[in-house]
């Protein structure tokens, strides 16, 4: 079994946050733990090297049987995993605006809140670095093919930076929370146009995406420091209240904090002892 977080290689780290590999192994349990899963500020390329799994949401009662390898646009819909016996995971988790630049500049509004098959957005070269991960049992080498499919895919179309492209990153920095004005004039744009440019990237506005990023660092502190209670940590992480951390928790994971914590405690990660 395994849980990693994995930096890229240092040529790919204007693109690329971090690798996430998974491997849950539920062999001798009566019952497979499920996982909520809400929204993240995050895009990603996923490789299923192993089983599939299934999403569903149960309010809207939809559930989708997910491809091998799937690119993630910007999430905002909760979810609740459903996994197999044996369940292998290798996550690539994009700066903001890697996968934009990843796919030469598509402005991104259609991948927002999708999971797509991931050789229809990327091509046929994906199902060959699908099969390769398959046939690899070695964590180091699934890494080495990923960065080397990525190095290879960047030089080719690879865009010239801009200064957004740099201060995006400013959003999801744990140290401190920069304004969005501060952004756009970092990024040398008027406020609309860093709007405008941010919104092809990411495929949200820089306001809901730093909402997002708000949520997530709520989920992390608390996870981090247990004996925090709730307001502690709305307030830590720029909330007024209690009552706007606990809206943001109903929209991005479809329920309260206490409940959130509650799944958590039996995800699969704890369940294994993983975390």
């Amino acid at each position: 079994m395994n849980y990693q977080q994995l930096p890229p290689h240092p040529a790919l780290a204007s693109y690329v946050k971090e690798y996430v590999l998974l491997h849950f192994d539920f062999t001798g349990l009566d019952t497979i733990p499920t996982k909520l899963m809400p929204a993240r500020a995050e895009h990603s390329l996923i490789f299923y090297p192993g089983e599939v799994f299934t999403k569903v949401h149960t309010e809207r009662q939809q559930h989708f049987v997910i491809p091998h390898a799937v690119v993630q646009g910007q999430p905002l819909t909760h979810w609740q995993h459903h996994y197999p016996r044996q369940f292998k995971v290798v996550k690539v988790v994009f700066q903001p605006g890697g996968l934009y630049h990843l796919l030469g500049g598509m402005p991104l509004a259609a991948l927002t809140d999708a999971t797509l098959d991931a050789e229809s957005v990327l091509g046929s070269e994906i199902s060959t670095l699908t099969q390769h991960l398959m046939n690899t049992a070695q964590y180091a080498e699934m890494i080495r093919v990923v960065d080397t499919y990525l190095f290879r895919r960047f030089r080719r179309r690879a865009l010239r930076l801009e200064p957004i492209d740099k201060v995006s990153y400013l959003l999801q920095a744990q140290s401190q929370a920069y304004s969005l004005e501060y952004l756009a004039q970092q990024a040398c744009l008027s406020y609309r146009q860093f709007e405008r440019k941010f919104r092809d990237r990411m495929g949200v506005s820089p306001k809901l995406f730093a909402r997002l990023v708000r949520f997530n660092k709520a989920q992390a502190l608390k996870e981090k420091s247990p004996t925090y209670d709730w307001l502690t940590v709305a307030l830590a992480c720029g909330y007024a209240d209690y009552q706007h951390l606990a809206k943001d928790f109903k929209q991005f994971a479809g329920v309260t904090p206490a409940t959130f914590l509650r799944e958590a405690a039996h995800s699969p990660e704890y369940v294994l002892r993983l975390r």
